[in-house]
């Protein structure tokens, strides 16, 4: 045999060295893309519960509205004195 084509105990280890390298990196890669897996469904429960929260307050809020017309509309009008007053008193400061 030609030495030349041989392989040597030299490469064989790092050939071997490679491999498990490469192993190595796709078991990372693997984890990395489990773990944004779960982080992406984590978020998005979350923004699934936010939103079923929101419906229920707004919903909350609707039918006190409906039950005590005259006294949303009152908290309405206070609510709207108050923003008024307090964007007059910034634009007022700005001169």
């Amino acid at each position: 045999m030609n030495p030349s084509f041989t392989s040597t105990n030299g490469e064989r280890t790092a050939n071997e060295a490679a491999r498990k390298a490469e192993r190595t990196a796709e078991n990372l890669a693997d984890s990395a893309s489990d773990t944004a897996a779960r982080a992406s469904s984590a978020a998005r429960d979350r923004a699934d519960q936010a939103q079923r929260w929101a419906k229920s307050r707004w919903s909350d809020l609707q039918q006190t509205v409906e039950a005590q017309p005259y006294q949303s509309s009152a908290w309405a009008l206070a609510i709207g004195f108050a923003a008024g007053l307090l964007v007059m008193g910034l634009l007022r400061g700005r001169r």
